[in-house]
């Protein structure tokens, strides 16, 4: 039986045409419309799969592309079965514990922050400081999160603001999308959004 299928785009010249038949019928087809050669291409149709799977057993296995692959090339892990340890060298690859008299010493130096002119904020100068200590231990000394109590530590020679008034002025800023909240051993640290801090990193 003969079939023969059109499908169009919107395109004027942008025209898809498949044709399914016997090969002659196929050819005389193409030709009278005007695809032949680099207007398309023609595809064998097996008959219930007989004929693909001939085709497979008398090409042989696929090759895939890219070289051969060379196992001498690639670097033996021999390890003995139980002895790796993921929690091994996990000390080496945190960052260096936070000077916190060292950071206080240097806020205590700084001038106050400038309050945004487009800040909403209810207390926008508590929101500045704790932007900018935010900002400093995860840009300069990769630390992504703190306590609130080392918050207002390194905070306690410029500002009155102690335990309490950071993390009430944090849970204000978890409630805004400005922090995530990470519940650890220590308790309730604070992680500042990377889009909040981002006026410090430039």
């Amino acid at each position: 039986m003969v079939k023969m299928r059109f499908s169009f785009r919107h395109e004027p010249n942008d025209i898809v045409a498949v044709i399914e038949g016997p090969e002659a019928w196929v050819k005389h087809f193409a030709e009278q419309i005007g695809l032949d050669g680099d207007c398309g291409w023609t595809m064998k149709m097996s008959q219930q799969g007989q004929e693909s799977n001939d085709e497979k057993t008398s090409e042989g296995p696929s090759l895939l592309p890219g070289p051969t692959p060379d196992p001498s090339k690639i670097p033996a892990v021999i390890r003995e079965i139980g002895s790796f340890d993921p929690s091994k060298n996990l000390e080496s690859n945190k960052p260096p514990p936070l000077d916190e008299e060292e950071l206080r010493s240097f806020i205590s130096e700084m001038p106050e922050p400038e309050i945004p002119p487009d800040s909403i904020s209810n207390d926008p100068l508590t929101e500045e400081w704790l932007r900018l200590v935010l900002a400093i231990v995860v840009t300069e000394h990769g630390i992504s999160s703190m306590l609130p109590e080392t918050i207002a530590s390194i905070l306690s020679e410029r500002t009155s603001l102690d335990d309490i008034a950071v993390t009430i002025a944090l849970k204000r800023l978890w409630v805004a999308g400005k922090v995530d909240k990470i519940l650890t051993e220590q308790g309730e640290e604070y992680s500042p959004s990377p889009s909040w801090i981002q006026v410090y990193r430039e």
